[in-house]
């Protein structure tokens, strides 16, 4: 039977993140989702180091989420596993995660 994706309303997504490779001992790097724009923010150069460009603004889609440079154009598109967990697998094989921060 098929499943429709629906697109997760902004809000749903806002928030602290942390964003790190997958693997021992990873590096872990803050990222905030904001919804005025919707705009990114936290450590950007630490994400950048991974994505090649300081992530700018971010957009929720039925699958997953994008993250934008500050020219507009899409740095990255993380895929959806479950509830607050996103990855994406880079050019070079390292496989990024994105989850919620929870307190």
């Amino acid at each position: 039977m098929a499943r429709s994706l629906i697109l997760p309303p902004p809000e749903a997504l806002a928030g602290q993140w942390r964003m790190y490779p997958e693997g021992a001992a990873p590096q872990v790097c803050g990222l905030e989702l904001l919804l005025q724009s919707p705009r990114v923010s936290g450590d950007l150069e630490c994400i950048a180091g991974w994505l090649g460009e300081r992530p700018a603004n971010w957009e929720p889609t039925p699958d997953g989420l994008w993250l934008y440079g500050a020219e507009g154009t899409g740095i990255v598109h993380l895929n959806r596993q479950k509830a607050d967990r996103y990855e994406v697998r880079l050019k070079n094989g390292t496989v990024l995660v994105l989850v919620r921060d929870t307190p």
